[in-house]
């Protein structure tokens, strides 16, 4: 009885840290996505990806989980920047994406070195007449 009772509360335990860890990634997330949207860039893969997790003091000096999520982001479709943010239990407390990079000229990827000509008129005869039907 003892034993079932330890596994309950275990299993209870870790379905709690589950829920606590996928709703920090959920708001984390919505941070990332939306300061996309407010800087006109593209979102990739849309996920966060946690990159540390470490116990920091909040202001009320409670204990609280720092986590620092790292996620991609395009300026044009062809190129990849990377974004942080840190939550300090379910508050944000910074984001951080570099500058807006300078779009690329678009160059040809050949010069043009030769030239087609087409002539849709009937070919004159020889008397320079004009056509005979």
């Amino acid at each position: 009885m003892l034993t079932a009772n330890i596994i309950l509360i275990l299993l209870g335990l870790t379905v709690a840290v589950w829920s606590n860890v996928r709703g920090a990634a959920e708001i984390a997330t919505h941070h990332g996505r939306r300061a996309c949207e407010e800087s006109g860039v593209q979102w990739l893969d849309h996920t966060v990806m946690l990159e540390g997790l470490s116990l920091k003091r909040a202001a009320n000096g409670w204990l609280r989980a720092r986590r620092r999520y790292r996620f991609d982001f395009s300026t044009d479709g062809h190129d990849r920047h990377r974004g942080h943010l840190e939550l300090l239990g379910r508050d944000l407390q910074w984001l951080r994406m570099p500058p807006e990079a300078k779009p690329r000229p678009i160059e040809p990827l050949m010069p043009a070195q030769w030239e087609v000509r087409m002539s849709l008129t009937p070919p004159r005869p020889p008397d320079g007449n004009g056509p005979t039907t």
